[in-house]
């Protein structure tokens, strides 16, 4: 899930809660969505640079290099570590905090499993065999066919479609040199 979309949806968590937690909304709030700066020390590890800018375009690209190391903060581990010091210290922001981030968590649980039942259908479908190039392969590779802008486009089966390793990666080839092509075409037009 991006992070505008947890953004939104925090907001509206946020302002559901904030009858009830009236001044200490902010805990959970902004627990579920800083607990994203995991995604950020990954660009950090992978191309060894600090640009915020140049991190959020790194995380929209669907194929980045993972780095060695899981995202900490999403952890069980991590969690239930949290859940322990705010039982043993009583201390209700923990509790607030932990409530924000197994938010966070949850939403992008139900996002990987609605994705993958997308993936499963297109992947059963297709019968073991990549639609583009018709070779027999067990494992394809689930392949956005236009940029999901939405998060409605990105729950639609049509969107999408399952690819082999190899047609996957020219895909996303080719997307990059139309993406390149187009940009220089602006800039001689602009000229």
């Amino acid at each position: 899930m991006r992070l505008e979309e947890h953004v939104a949806f925090s907001t509206a968590a946020a302002l559901v809660a904030l009858p009830w937690l009236k001044e200490e909304v902010w805990l959970p709030y902004a627990a579920s969505i800083l607990i994203d700066v995991d995604h950020y020390l990954e660009f950090v590890a992978a191309r060894r640079r600090l640009s915020l800018r140049e991190a959020l375009r790194y995380l929209r690209t669907p194929q980045r290099q993972r780095g060695p190391l899981p995202k900490p903060l999403h952890q069980p581990w991590t969690l239930t570590a949290l859940a322990v010091l705010a039982a043993l210290t009583r201390q209700r922001w923990l509790w607030l905090v932990l409530a924000g981030m197994l938010f966070h968590v949850g939403l992008d649980a139900c996002n990987n499993q609605l994705v993958r039942h997308i993936q499963g259908q297109l992947q059963q479908e297709a019968a073991g065999r990549c639609p583009r190039c018709a070779r027999e392969t067990t494992r394809l590779e689930l392949h956005a066919r236009r940029p999901l802008r939405t998060l409605l486009a990105r729950y639609q089966r049509a969107n999408y479609v399952v690819l082999c390793p190899e047609c996957h990666r020219l895909a996303h080839q080719q997307r990059q040199a139309l993406v390149a092509t187009s940009d220089t075409a602006g800039l001689v037009s602009a000229q």
